[in-house]
């Protein structure tokens, strides 16, 4: 199993930034590297995230997305503490909102909810949807491994989110 390689100084920056936002954890792993080992970058909007994965999608690149996060304040968890879900599919999406429609981001995660930058989207108000990324097991969890793996990484990102930031005491 490859290693999970986390300096938790960056959850404590980007939750010292804005306590109450998603951000999307992107986990790389180096093809150059000797060993597996998988790191992390936070990427503070669905902007961010996709311009890292155009980036990274470049026949000479170094390195691969082996899963995306996304990291959730205890006001959109069902918790009192951050938590991470994995993201199955990194969609465009078209919302019907009470002002007409807006282009946005969406997270389809593991538990079924759909999240945008900083809130939760129904279902029912998604009005169009174009996938960027998906994870091999975003329509069917055929694959238990994989699943398992990625419920691991988020476990315990969560858990590294939620013990550097409670240190400082600066979120809501």
């Amino acid at each position: 199993m490859p290693t999970l390689r986390v300096d938790a100084e960056i959850f404590r920056e980007q939750v010292r930034f804005d306590a109450s936002s998603t951000f999307l954890v992107v986990c790389l792993l180096d093809l150059s590297a000797m060993e597996d080992v998988i790191d992390v970058q936070i990427s503070p909007s669905g902007q961010d995230a996709l311009d890292l994965l155009n980036q990274l999608d470049r026949p000479n690149a170094a390195k691969v997305v082996v899963g995306v996060q996304v990291a959730l304040p205890p006001k959109l968890g069902k918790r009192e503490a951050w938590t991470v879900e994995p993201v199955l599919d990194f969609m465009r999406i078209t919302v019907e909102t009470t002002d007409g429609f807006c282009d946005t981001y969406g997270y389809h995660v593991s538990s079924g909810r759909i999240f945008a930058d900083n809130r939760e989207i129904s279902h029912c108000s998604i009005k169009s949807r174009r996938s960027i990324y998906q994870a091999s097991n975003a329509h069917s969890s055929v694959d238990p491994e994989l699943s398992a793996f990625q419920a691991w990484i988020a476990q315990l990102l969560g858990k590294l989110i939620d013990e550097s930031c409670s240190e400082d005491k600066g979120y809501d």
